[in-house]
């Protein structure tokens, strides 16, 4: 009998032409194991289908949106979850879900093998790796593409050789889930030119969004968004409606250069309409609702969550921590935030809540204010003091050494 490996299968180039890499080059039976989290227009199916006429023995697909929006996202958008203050980890948020179901269902499938899709420079290779070993370790690791050694050329060759059907003719590798879009490869490895608007597919390019503004409601509980312009919806529901309605609007499409886990520097294009815009708002309303302190401890704390997130750390024990100290804090972060979007900005309208810091008469500068302006000097004295005398011992300690010389 046959050695069985378990192969994460999205369907694109690189995981169809590993079914028949594992057949022919490593004698295995490959199971399949495709999961929704979000992708649009996902025909499970047709995925599975492809899979059994390449040669798989089993095919498993699995509906995880709810879980990947409610236990992953939920975190992206408590910890202001941004890699590099710009990328608000769609992709990396989803590979510690794909690893415990792939676990899972290797562990139900006598699988002792898993495979993966990931290259020898990517990031996936540690999250994925990581993250399989941390939940089993007697489990082997496979990643295909990586052993292989091939550029993407190689493998778009070896899958016409293979009759293998290649999406989208090859062009671009993509990689979609409910809170974004990620786009590699083709002209965008070109660091001397914009992006190619055959690239865009979720957000509207600037020239070509809306012309007019679009005014959204965003209702937070505990820091997590429940309601969208005063409609209360799933928190799935409601990211997939604002990927739609932000998009439009030309928001949330991000290029950058980015400081890769194996040390590389990439040129990355990610769509993430309604990530950029809730986590806007949620900073907005943080902003409103928390102490100067807590703002700047949270800060410190939001980074170190996206550089473990990022590197493929969800589960060092580290994150059971952040994770506490983010419920903890964002049981404050009650409250609404309106947001005008409009050609990829996003503009804050106003917020409420009942927990805001934000006291009007004492804030105002006009005559109904309550501030009693006759203790600021004896404020400023006392706060200033260190400052003051520090500046001052320095200029004496200066004026000896020159006397001594």
């Amino acid at each position: 009998m046959k050695e069985r490996v378990l192969l994460l299968y999205s369907g694109g180039l690189d995981t169809s032409v590993m079914i028949k890499w594992l057949q022919e080059q490593q004698n295995l039976d490959v199971l399949t194991l495709t999961l929704d989290v979000g992708q649009e227009k996902n025909d499970l199916e047709r995925i599975a289908e492809k899979a059994r006429k390449l040669g798989a023995v089993k095919t498993i697909t699995e509906d995880v949106k709810d879980k990947f929006a409610n236990e992953f996202v939920s975190q992206g958008i408590m910890n202001n979850g941004l890699y590099m203050d710009k990328y608000p980890l769609s992709t990396s948020l989803a590979r510690p879900l794909m690893a415990m179901e792939a676990v899972k269902f290797a562990e139900q499938n006598d699988c002792d093998i898993i495979a993966h899709g990931s290259t020898g420079k990517g990031n996936d290779q540690v999250r994925f790796e990581v993250s399989i070993r941390a939940l089993n370790e007697d489990l082997t690791v496979i990643a295909p593409v990586r052993e292989m050694n091939m550029n993407r050329d190689e493998e778009i060759e070896y899958a016409k050789v293979k009759n293998i059907e290649i999406p989208n003719g090859g062009k671009y590798s993509v990689d979609e889930n409910l809170w974004g879009r990620s786009v590699e490869g083709s002209n965008i490895e070109s660091i001397d030119e914009g992006i190619p608007e055959d690239a865009y597919k979720w957000v509207l390019p600037v020239e070509k969004s809306l012309d007019i503004p679009v005014d959204i409601l965003i209702t937070y509980s505990e820091g997590l968004p429940v309601e969208l312009n005063g409609r209360k919806i799933p928190l799935k529901d409601l990211i997939a409606e604002l990927n739609y309605i932000a998009g439009q609007s030309g928001v949330g499409a991000i290029d950058m250069i980015e400081d890769r886990v194996v040390g590389i520097k990439s040129h990355e294009f990610y769509e993430c309409p309604a990530a950029v815009t809730i986590i806007n708002g949620h900073k907005y309303l943080e902003s409103l609702v928390l102490t100067k302190r807590e703002n700047q401890l949270k800060k410190l704390m939001d980074q170190q969550f996206a550089d473990m997130v990022y590197s493929g750390l969800w589960f060092d024990p580290l994150m059971d921590h952040i994770k506490k100290f983010q419920q903890s804090i964002n049981g404050a972060v009650n409250g609404k935030v309106k947001l005008k979007l409009y050609k990829g900005n996003i503009i804050p309208l106003g917020a409420e809540s009942a927990n805001s810091l934000y006291d009007f008469s004492k804030s105002t500068y006009g005559k109904n204010q309550t501030f009693d302006q006759s203790k600021a000097p004896g404020f400023i004295y006392i706060f200033g003091s260190q400052t003051i005398a520090a500046k001052k011992a320095r200029k004496r300690h200066l004026e000896e050494m020159v006397m001594k010389e």
